[in-house]
């Protein structure tokens, strides 16, 4: 398996835009706290699922498109040794690659790359643009918007909140919450 290190030089090597690497970034913080809640406690187990949230969309910028995005992603990252387990997980966040989210990390893939996004854009419209004072139910409210972050495909959203078993105000608060000690290094 390789280290967070060559993950994050991976990450850095295919995507150049700070927002899509502070995406996964937070993704990765957010896979690390959903992988503490399914009860995992060895550190490497834990630092495998945030490399699956760190490496999610590593190549997304190069292959934006369903034909390209993680079909080429695949591609590297078996070539670069990563396991059959985190180059499914990673790939199962796309419904389009139908892979079916038969384990805790698939599923928390899921339900946490399109709601990260969602909560930063909501956060950044705050008054005070500080994902510290966003509370979860402005986040359900804008979720109800269809004009607003229109990009976000609400389906994920919900569907990844029913996929890991939780109510989606409570999964939403829980992001919110694993993400706050880093706000400021993702830009919230």
């Amino acid at each position: 398996m390789p280290t967070r290190a060559e993950a994050k030089a991976l990450l850095e090597e295919f995507t150049h835009s700070d927002a899509l690497r502070k995406h996964g970034r937070a993704v990765e913080e957010a896979m690390r706290a959903y992988a503490r809640w399914y009860g995992v406690v060895e550190p490497q187990e834990i630092e495998k699922w945030g490399i699956v949230g760190l490496l999610h969309d590593f190549d997304y910028e190069q292959n934006p498109t369903e034909e390209t995005h993680l079909h080429v992603g695949e591609k590297i990252l078996r070539e670069r040794g990563y396991p059959d387990e985190v180059v499914e997980a990673i790939c199962s966040h796309a419904d389009y690659m139908k892979i079916p989210r038969d384990t805790p990390l698939k599923k928390a893939i899921y339900a946490c790359d399109e709601l990260v996004g969602f909560i930063g854009a909501c956060a950044k419209v705050r008054p005070s643009k500080k994902l510290a004072d966003l509370p979860a139910g402005s986040v359900v409210k804008k979720l109800k918007d269809k004009a607003f972050a229109r990009s976000v495909d609400r389906s994920y959203v919900y569907g990844g909140a029913e996929a890991i078993g939780r109510p989606l105000p409570e999964h939403i608060a829980f992001l919110i919450d694993t993400l706050k000690p880093i706000a400021e290094e993702i830009g919230l």
